[in-house]
């Protein structure tokens, strides 16, 4: 299990490596939420970084839910590999677009290939794959109440950039109509 857990943690860090790398190579912002509107966004996720990092040593939220299996080990890898893939490949395509805040950036694109053409959100997507495969790796309550916290998390920060993009992006709207948020065909 030590094996699976160690694959894990280079995923992450292959992801937070990837993140840094690339975010010195975009646009600059034309227009940004204020910090207020971003606070309970970071505060979700430091929670959620608190219960899969283990935390938190609460009883009932360290309780195994799922037994630890060299099956359900296999799986959680093979979730977290689709979802860094997925949130890498997403942010390549992004390019110059991305901006850890709601943000407008100058020459904004829509952009509508690669994972984009599947699902409005993919950065989004594959992060929840590589927390839902980290929290099946740990078993615990703690794992899954943190992919919940985050989805919500998630959830609000993506209504906050399309109401930006809807009013600010020509197409943004019928793209939104076309193509579903997170999930593809559900939602």
């Amino acid at each position: 299990m030590r094996a699976t857990a160690g694959f894990v943690a280079i995923c992450w860090f292959a992801f937070i490596l990837v993140w840094l790398v690339s975010a010195m190579s975009v646009k600059r912002t034309k227009e940004r939420q204020p910090l207020f509107g971003r606070l309970l966004y970071i505060c979700l996720t430091g929670v959620v970084a608190v219960l899969l990092n283990g935390g938190i040593r609460e009883v009932h939220l360290m309780r195994v839910v799922l037994p630890h299996t060299l099956v359900t080990a296999i799986v959680a890898d093979v979730i977290v590999l689709a979802g860094l893939v997925v949130a890498v490949w997403a942010r390549i395509v992004l390019g110059g677009n991305w901006s850890a805040r709601v943000a407008l950036k100058e020459n904004h694109e829509l952009i509508r290939r690669g994972p984009y053409r599947v699902v409005r959100h993919p950065i989004y997507s594959g992060l929840l794959l590589m927390i839902f495969g980290t929290a099946l790796l740990m078993g615990h309550i703690a794992g899954f109440l943190g992919l919940v916290i985050c989805f919500c998390g998630f959830w609000i920060k993506l209504r906050q950039e399309e109401a930006l993009l809807t009013t600010r992006l020509p197409g943004y709207s019928e793209y939104m109509a076309r193509t579903k948020a997170l999930v593809p065909f559900l939602f």
